[in-house]
């Protein structure tokens, strides 16, 4: 028999954000692009090279024989742990160069420790009801982690990868007074960071007083607000906005969500939403569905992923958080996170495939279910009557 692909909704709703990517990079860049490159597709034809890769990537993760993977993946983990030390005391900085291959850190730090998490967690579910040899060594990998991110420096990325860290030890069996008594230590540190370092401090002082600074650290938020409103319900029109004229920095990149509400308004800001809104439904089915621990604990950190990024990435637009700079999974301008984001596409597809097949192997079809929901019981009173003769 044929196989069949399992999951059109979850495809088709990574299809539509890679092709919505491609649309909202060229119309935010364009004019960037043409006034500072002379070339409008400046900016377009290094996304496509980077989805190209990614694609690439995405067929590979979707074919890629994780069970191979259990019990090796700590090598990945220390081999992204040498680039974290690299970028963060001998670089400083967040990009690693080598020739004509450059790619951030952190992006093969978070796919890492998302794999090793799956493996040691599906392999200690017995063991993480204690705080010292199930919940610690794991916190511990996520604090090196993030404090290595924060050195680069990254604060954001550094705090993502606590939340996706933190969320796949709450889908363990760990008691959550320990991830809530842990949650409370990380925050202290997360603060001081924020408060050393001014530039994240005018970001956090321009949010709570937005008026403050409107022409320097709050200027960003402050025009991706003007440029949600002027979009309305319906939109200007597609290539129509203007706030991507040098009103609004960075309009292809972190503020890519602003320019879809200005050019397609509510309509299209909401369909965003809804999109990622199925990545999450399908995420969390294919966890609850599945009889192998370390696809639940891989489906919920690729899931968390997704998710959080997005979040993030939206809030920040809508002045709801202080700005981060978090890109839009697939459709903010490429790099590595849109390789990466295509890379745990491939994933989740690859998961939902096999936890589909599960079902479907264990499935009765309903033909032969209507058939004998009419057929009647059939009673054989001849052992009863036997038995009470004997009495």
């Amino acid at each position: 028999m044929k196989k069949r692909f399992q999951n059109f909704w979850l495809a088709a709703a990574f299809f539509l954000l890679i092709l919505l990517g491609i649309i909202m990079v060229y119309s935010a860049s364009a004019f960037y692009a043409q006034q500072y490159f002379g070339d409008h597709f400046y900016f377009l034809k290094r996304h496509l090279t980077w989805l190209f890769l990614g694609l690439m990537g995405m067929a590979a993760a979707y074919s890629l024989p994780y069970k191979k993977l259990q019990g090796n993946t700590w090598i990945l983990l220390l081999i992204s742990l040498a680039i974290l030390i690299y970028t963060a005391f001998i670089q400083r900085g967040r990009w690693v160069y080598i020739g004509p291959i450059h790619f951030q850190a952190v992006d093969v730090a978070k796919f890492s420790l998302i794999l090793f998490f799956a493996d040691s967690l599906s392999r200690k579910e017995k063991i993480m009801g204690s705080y010292g040899q199930g919940v610690f060594p794991h916190l511990f990998y996520v604090a090196v982690f993030s404090f290595l991110t924060l050195r680069q420096p990254n604060f954001s990325s550094a705090a993502m990868i606590i939340l996706i860290g933190v969320t796949m030890l709450f889908a363990a069996p760990t008691r959550m007074w320990h991830l809530g008594l842990t949650g409370l230590a990380f925050i202290p540190p997360l603060a001081a960071a924020a408060v050393i370092s001014p530039y994240k401090m005018r970001r956090v002082l321009s949010f709570l007083n937005p008026e403050s600074d409107i022409q320097g650290a709050g200027y960003q938020v402050y025009q991706s607000l003007v440029s949600l409103g002027q979009g309305g319900i319906a939109g200007v029109g597609f290539a129509q906005s203007t706030q991507k004229m040098f009103f609004l920095p960075e309009a292809h990149t972190d503020f890519i969500f602003a320019i879809i509400g200005e050019e397609w308004g509510l309509i299209g800001a909401l369909t965003v939403v809804a999109l990622f809104g199925i990545i999450l439904v399908h995420g969390v089915r294919i966890a609850r569905r599945s009889t192998d621990r370390f696809d639940v604990y891989l489906a919920v950190g690729v899931t968390a992923h997704f998710v959080y990024y997005a979040t993030i990435n939206m809030m920040v637009t809508l002045r709801l958080i202080p700005a981060t700079g978090l890109p839009m999974p697939f459709i903010s301008y490429g790099g590595t996170a849109l390789l990466f984001s295509c890379i745990y596409a491939g994933i989740l597809l690859r998961l939902t495939g096999q936890v589909s097949g599960r079902i479907s192997a264990n499935r009765v079809p309903w033909k032969e279910r209507s058939l004998r929901s009419l057929r009647m019981p059939k009673f054989n009173y001849l052992p009863r009557e036997k038995s009470r003769r004997k009495k």
